[in-house]
């Protein structure tokens, strides 16, 4: 059967695919001090670099444009502006006053892209996770995930508060254990780099999986799965495991349409769970989360 196998020909196909990189802070993660404030609307991105100049002082600089090649691609200037309004001063407009030449940013994935500099410096950029911490425990706290089924709108709801020990692949589970549902970011095997979760019905049996890159508050390039069905998921963090919640982040059934859209490649109806067993990575997890809940259910 080649149920992983074509899930990860789809996970490296929707690279080439429409996506939109992540709204937030970005910037190296061994260059603190320096970063990337990135905003999008609508295929526009502006971008607030916050850096230096050589001899020491701090330099702003703003940046806009389209993002091309599906979302994959941006170059813009760096503009510098001047003479505007102090922090505790009445409003005056700033002035442009140039610029030190071009940004461009080639985006690899949502979450980490490739930037280019004057002076021919490059260097890797990624989204800053400075709440949410490692997997498993950067998934806990309450989610949902929705997807279309032809016309059909569903959205399930997780709120995994614990975690356990997951596969030899993974590095262990998030867990809800009221809904039967497990997720393990696999770091070997023919899914390293995704999630892997599994939803176990009544009789102890894994009723269906979603796969997905974690993005920090929302998922991406997301599947579906059941033995027979499939289709494109997009999953939004509605709380963290504090109890901070994300207002307003599932947007209206149009604008998650146009996500669901932009977020994966168009999946072929091969593309379905497999028995127990038949993958072992699925079989895995599946024994994982088996056990694990029958444990906590007795």
């Amino acid at each position: 059967m080649r149920t992983i196998a074509l899930i990860l020909a789809f996970c490296i196909s929707a690279a080439a695919t429409a996506f939109q990189p992540r709204i937030g802070l970005w910037g190296n993660l061994e260059e603190s001090g320096s970063g990337y404030m990135f905003d999008i609307q609508n295929g526009t991105l502006v971008v607030t670099s916050y850096s230096y100049q050589a001899s020491g002082p701090d330099q702003w600089y703003l940046s806009s444009g389209p993002l091309t090649n599906n979302g994959h691609n941006f170059t813009a200037t760096l503009d510098k502006y001047q003479g505007g309004q102090c922090i505790s001063c009445t409003y005056r407009a700033p002035t442009l006053q140039g610029n030190d030449g071009t940004i461009t940013i080639t985006f690899v994935s949502e979450t980490m892209a490739n930037l280019s500099l004057p002076g021919g410096r490059t260097t890797v950029i990624q989204a800053f996770d400075f709440g949410y911490g490692p997997l498993p425990n950067g998934l806990l706290g309450e989610w949902v995930f929705v997807y279309e089924l032809g016309s059909t709108a569903v959205a399930e709801l997780f709120d995994f508060t614990t975690t356990a020990t997951g596969t030899a692949s993974g590095t262990g589970m998030a867990v809800d254990a009221t809904r039967g549902a497990g997720c393990e970011l696999q770091v070997s095997g023919s899914l390293s780099g995704m999630v892997l979760c599994g939803v176990m019905n009544a009789s102890g049996s894994i009723d269906h999986l979603y796969t997905f890159r974690y993005g920090l508050d929302q998922t991406f390039s997301g599947m579906w799965l059941t033995h027979t069905q499939t289709a494109k998921m997009k999953g939004y963090r509605l709380a963290s495991k504090s109890g901070i919640t994300n207002a307003g982040v599932v947007p209206s059934p149009g604008e998650r349409i146009h996500a669901l859209e932009a977020d994966a490649s168009t999946v072929g109806t091969a593309v379905t769970m497999e028995s127990s067993g038949s993958s072992s990575d699925f079989a895995e997890l599946a024994q994982a989360l088996r056990s694990l809940l029958s444990a906590s259910r007795q």
